[in-house]
């Protein structure tokens, strides 16, 4: 069972509670759409394994990506605090990490279609020229 992006488009997406998260997509396992969770008190992503849009987790509480498994768009974790992958697989797009210093380890990470931005000088800019991904690498704009 899957929930489409209307369903907070027609809420104020700023606006919306754990709880309210909890009952209409974290309990689901695919969501469809634009999930935007920027600036949230969400703590975590719940029971969701994948997305077919965009995830913005900028300046988020979650700390781990937990479940989630392929994002058919991108995902921007800017100044979140991301400190794990969890079970992320694939990303179609890009992943944006500006101001991400605490991710321990790219985790079971295979595919990215596009781009990751990240700052230079930090543990995981380090991490991903060490791995396949580090001709992917590019500085934030």
């Amino acid at each position: 069972m899957y929930v489409k992006s209307r369903d907070l488009i027609r809420r104020k997406i700023f606006d919306v509670t754990p709880q309210y998260f909890d009952e209409h997509i974290g309990n689901q396992t695919h969501y469809e759409g634009l999930l935007n969770l920027t600036n949230s008190k969400i703590t975590s992503l719940g029971k969701l394994e994948s997305v077919e849009g965009n995830v913005s987790l900028k300046y988020s509480k979650i700390t781990s990506l937990g479940k989630l498994e392929s994002v058919s768009g991108h995902i921007d974790l800017k100044f979140s605090n991301i400190t794990n992958l969890g079970n992320l697989k694939t990303v179609d797009g890009d992943i944006y990490l500006r101001g991400v210093d605490s991710i321990e380890s790219l985790g079971k990470l295979e595919t990215v279609g596009g781009v990751i931005y990240c700052d230079h000088q930090t543990p995981i800019h380090d991490m991903l020229m060490n791995s396949k991904f580090k001709d992917q690498v590019r500085k934030p704009f």
